[in-house]
């Protein structure tokens, strides 16, 4: 299966080198708008297959796909904190105002 990844990856790479710099533009658009119309499951299945394809290959430099779902009481959760350090930073700014008046 690798085999048969790199030999199309191979391809794809000097499919690229040959376009211009808008040919580029237009096959990446093209890719985008394939992703937008298949199907959720497929995309899943093409994450976890290039996942296996990552770890096959053993680069490190290379990022897996993580297809982990927070839940929403943790979104919420990071929501809040955002939200608390943007009313210290208010906090900050509203100190910094009253010892300017004061001079």
């Amino acid at each position: 299966m690798i085999r048969a990844f790199n030999k199309h990856y191979r391809k794809a790479i000097d499919l690229l080198e040959s376009f211009t710099g808008s040919e580029k533009l237009e096959m990446g658009e093209k890719v985008m708008d394939w992703f937008r119309e298949i199907p959720e499951e497929y995309l899943v299945s093409l994450a976890l297959f290039f996942n296996e394809v990552i770890d096959d290959l053993g680069d490190e430099s290379l990022e897996k796909i993580d297809l982990k779902i927070k839940s929403k009481k943790k979104d919420e959760e990071d929501e809040e904190e955002g939200s608390d350090e943007y009313e210290e930073d208010e906090d900050d700014y509203d100190e910094d105002e009253d010892e300017e008046e004061d001079y």
